[in-house]
């Protein structure tokens, strides 16, 4: 026996190779791994705007502001909690097309402009101006439905207009609204939610329709 085989076989050239066979393993399962790659979320929308069923008198033009919201909406994240938890959470699968603030504020001023123009500058600074805060856009879980019978989850929505004309506020108003869903998922709750929308919008129509100071023709002179 030479000293060649003392060195094969040495403490330091066996752990050599058992960190080799380990590094080999490691390497194997990372690319195993590699095709296991998580699904891509599936993209939830509050669809488009729906033909008014009551026609509003014509309304002067109004300049809509950005929608403001509360920062658990600013994402897109699709929120859910259980009823009087203050616990928020969120789908893991399931996200919006874009953050609720944007996808609310198209489909305001797609309904708003029924009744009149919808701007977004204020140049001449004698227009009336809105401004809406969405303050809640989520599916609520109820515990007790299977006892009560009642549905499983809804969607709601609160927000908060207020109507200003140069810098004084004008009138204001708050909505909330609390939609059955249909299914106890996110589809459903995406439904329950685009119905909510709808109801808000054709709410802040409405009562946009009663302030003299957006009557067609009101408007004074240099306001266009």
């Amino acid at each position: 026996m030479n000293s060649s085989d003392f060195s094969s076989d040495s403490p330091s050239r066996r752990m050599s190779k058992v960190l080799a066979v380990a590094a080999l393993a490691l390497g194997l399962a990372g690319c195993a791994g590699l095709g296991n790659v998580a699904p891509a979320p599936q993209v939830l929308d509050v669809g488009q705007s729906q033909e008014p069923k009551v026609r509003l008198p014509a309304r002067a033009p109004i300049v809509i502001q950005a929608v403001e919201t509360a920062p658990l909406l600013r994402g897109d994240g699709v929120i859910w909690r259980e009823k009087g938890s203050q616990e928020p959470q969120a789908y893991a699968s399931f996200q919006w097309a874009s953050p609720p603030a944007d996808l609310f504020a198209q489909r305001l001023r797609s309904r708003l402009a029924v009744e009149g123009p919808v701007v977004q500058n204020n140049v001449s600074g004698s227009l009336p101006e809105l401004s809406v805060t969405l303050e809640r856009f989520e599916q609520v879980f109820d515990p007790s439905a299977r006892h009560t019978g009642s549905p499983a989850s809804s969607g709601d929505i609160a927000v908060r207009a207020v109507l200003t004309r140069g810098g004084t506020v004008v009138d204001q108003l708050r909505l909330a609204y609390s939609i059955p869903a249909a299914s106890a998922d996110a589809a459903g709750g995406a439904r329950a939610l685009r119905a909510g929308v709808d109801a808000v919008a054709e709410s802040i129509a409405q009562w946009l329709s009663q302030q003299p100071v957006l009557r067609a023709g009101s408007q004074p002179a240099g306001a266009r």
